[in-house]
């Protein structure tokens, strides 16, 4: 039945086609297919059943052996060998039907970029664009491709595409590109040295459930449609066709369109990257790895101003709860805060920040850690590893990362304690009270807040940067002072008496 669907859905490669043998939209010249020991699978239609169609990567001096495989229901589909050497690469596949030919075709790591208009965000639009244009020239091995925007009702395997694979010598293609993207790649290059393919396929206003599957939907189910690109829309229309797809990893950019509904999106999240592990894992044929590792963006600071908002739930949503990735319900995933990047002055609105370097450099850090395996390299700002409350003295010392990680406090205030009564054993949001807390002291490793606003009440939580907007650009409390990262928005609403 797939087979049969596959075929009648299945969107043609326009270029470079002779006779009925076609290959899927997402493959074209100039592409990047992911890089040994993965194999990339290729996949496309036919009308003759039972023909052999092969495929055959050829380079001068490279012997790599052909591929073949078998028309079925009108679908074929296909692993390469896997490919060690950048390349370019001519891939050619023929049949009794006739043969596509791909040329410049590199090898090298795919990742995948997805979320809604902070991962839509233009080349064009971030800070100093005119430069980055210009430096982006230099990386003629990183490749790019945008899907078109398509919503969808059902499952739809296929997508065209409003910029074909491409590279940085396309300045017009560039320009609309997402800029997070673009530049995470631009960053990691030197680090990994070898090409780097990156698909776009985003959309501005979207929420998670449109991204989600059906079966991810099921997990966090609500029984209720919020928006009209609820429902496995884009799932649908710009997911669905990439999923045979062999990956490195992706990176996700999303959540300002689901602010106000952080409990459910602390469910929705880990529903969605657990999904889209599996199921490309298993479209690829088991290529694109059970536990691709999964990068995305805290959100960032919004509106000038001192309103709590809905951002900070949110933003702790995003990591299931626990205020850091990786974590036991995100494993082999990473995270770049961006609470402390806001741009009041922002053209395109205050929500869309232009600050996308330090929010790729961050992403980059990450994805050398866990994904990339460099352990040695620090991705995360300091995170609270112990309390302790002085009630004689109205403090709460706060240790970071059990005194291992130097601290930089660029100012004393962000941190809040909650005010309940005596008999109280955790912070009631509903009934209890949060108070400024400011920095008195610290050392290397610890922060030391006063707790005197409390007055006589019971201090039983703490919060830090709980805020739409909490600091200006960099301007946040607690930084590493070695690595420069911010110390990520914290919550807890029992503390150790």
């Amino acid at each position: 039945m797939w087979g049969i669907v596959l075929l009648s859905l299945l969107c043609i490669s326009p270029s470079n086609v002779q006779g009925a043998l076609q290959l899927a939209s997402v493959f074209n010249s100039h592409m990047v297919l992911q890089r040994a020991p993965q194999k990339a699978v290729i996949w496309g239609t036919a009308t003759v059943e039972g023909d052999k169609v092969t495929a055959h990567v050829v380079a001068t001096g490279v012997n790599i052996a052909p591929v073949v495989t078998t028309v079925s229901h009108g679908v074929w589909k296909l692993k390469l060998q896997p490919v060690s050497s950048p390349g370019p690469f001519t891939i050619n596949v023929t049949s009794s039907e006739g043969h596509v030919t791909l040329t410049d075709v590199l090898f090298g790591d795919v990742w995948l970029c997805s979320g809604q208009s902070n991962m839509y965000f233009q080349m064009s639009q971030v800070m100093n664009n005119t430069a980055e244009l210009q430096t982006a020239h230099s990386f003629p091995n990183i490749r790019f491709a945008r899907v078109a925007n398509v919503e969808s009702a059902t499952p739809r395997l296929n997508t065209s595409f409003s910029t074909p694979w491409s590279g940085p010598q396309n300045t017009a293609a560039l320009r609309s590109f997402s800029a997070v993207c673009w530049l995470f790649a631009e960053y990691l290059y030197p680090h990994i040295n070898h090409p780097i393919g990156l698909i776009e396929s985003s959309w501005g206003g979207t929420i998670i459930e449109a991204w989600s599957s059906p079966e991810a939907l099921h997990t966090c189910s609500s029984g209720k449609k919020r928006a009209a690109n609820d429902h496995s829309a884009l799932w649908n229309g710009m997911i669905t066709p990439l999923l045979g797809t062999t990956l490195y990893g992706a990176l996700w950019y999303q959540g300002e369109s689901n602010a106000g509904h952080a409990s459910a999106y602390s469910c929705q999240i880990k529903a969605m990257i657990s999904d889209w592990r599996s199921t490309f894992n298993n479209r690829s044929l088991g290529e694109t790895p059970a536990d691709f590792p999964f990068g995305y963006v805290q959100l960032a600071g919004n509106a000038k101003g001192t309103a709590v908002g809905s951002f900070p739930d949110e933003r702790w949503a995003q990591t299931a709860g626990y205020g850091y990735s990786p974590n036991p319900t995100l494993p082999k995933t990473f995270m770049a805060v961006a609470m402390d990047l806001p741009d009041y002055s922002s053209p395109y609105g205050t929500i869309h920040p232009r600050y996308k370097q330090d929010v790729s450099q961050r992403l980059m850090l990450g994805a050398l850690n866990v994904a990339y395996g460099h352990s040695d390299v620090v991705f995360q700002g300091p995170f609270p590893s112990k309390f302790q409350l002085d009630t004689a003295h109205h403090t709460l010392n706060i240790e970071y990362d059990n005194g291992r990680t130097p601290l930089e406090i660029r100012n004393n205030t962000g941190f809040e304690v909650c005010c309940s009564a005596a008999s109280a054993t955790a912070c009631n949001d509903t009934r209890d009270h949060w108070v400024a807390a400011p920095i008195t002291v610290h050392d290397a490793s610890h922060v030391t807040v006063s707790t005197s606003g409390c007055g006589t009440n019971k201090i039983t939580g703490l919060r830090y940067e709980w805020r739409t907007s909490p600091c200006d650009y960099k301007r946040c409390a607690v930084y590493g002072a070695q690595s420069d990262l911010p110390a990520p928005p914290y919550i807890t609403h029992t503390l150790p008496q």
